[in-house]
């Protein structure tokens, strides 16, 4: 957790303490994490005027947007662009989501009904950059249009490696005991409304999942 805190709060009030008093640069452009609105499961659509949740997750990333906003003043504009779980064939959730499943073990999580929030590795690139070259300011959900549960994705990658769920739902005190308190990542989830850079001129190229591009 210090690891996390650090990485994130620190490196951003390092670069506000030595930012020289003159400088040229207009825009502190920065991620976030779409868990500011909590880990949980609702029927909630959360919008950037929601507010942030209390767990560990939703507490980091709120400090970490606060270390940003103490640029306000600094530079022009301060933009927040809040990710949830990246899809690409190299890194990313959909690797370590795909790779049991592969192997012929996969199966859906907890109740399975926990909403994925996801972005297409491209479109979240396309994002930054048009947070650098638009004059945008504030929060921003990066986040597809297709509302994913757990179990429609694992059923998704399953189809795409032409393999069956066979396995009953993996319960959630098993992933507990193996995860921890981290298991609260795979087990909660809800959805988030990503129209908001949309109506500032961006445009989201996949906003439907389509898996057949993707080497798993």
């Amino acid at each position: 957790k210090k690891v996390l805190r650090d990485s994130r709060i620190k490196s951003a009030e390092l670069l506000l303490k030595n930012l020289p008093r003159t400088h040229s640069i207009e825009s502190f452009i920065t991620a976030a994490g779409i868990n500011y609105y909590g880990s949980v499961t609702s029927e909630n659509i959360y919008t950037e005027n929601d507010s942030p949740g209390t767990d560990f997750l939703a507490e980091l990333s709120k400090d970490w947007e606060l270390a940003a906003t103490a640029f306000k003043g600094k530079v022009k504009r301060v933009v927040k662009l809040r990710t949830p779980a990246v899809i690409s064939s190299n890194g990313g959730a959909l690797p370590k989501i795909a790779q049991p499943i592969k192997m012929g073990f996969g199966a859906p999580l907890g109740s399975g009904k926990q909403y994925v929030p996801w972005v297409h590795i491209d479109d979240i690139i396309s994002a930054y950059i048009f947070a650098i070259e638009n004059t945008i300011d504030g929060a921003f959900n990066v986040v597809a249009l297709e509302h994913l549960t757990n179990k429609t994705l694992t059923q998704k990658i399953a189809n795409r490696l032409n393999k069956k769920l066979w396995l009953p739902n993996i319960p959630g005190f098993v992933l507990r005991l193996i995860l921890g308190e981290k298991a609260i990542i795979v087990l909660e989830g809800s959805r988030a409304n990503g129209s908001k850079i949309s109506k500032q001129g961006f445009e989201y190229k996949h906003q439907i999942l389509d898996l057949s591009d993707f080497d798993l």
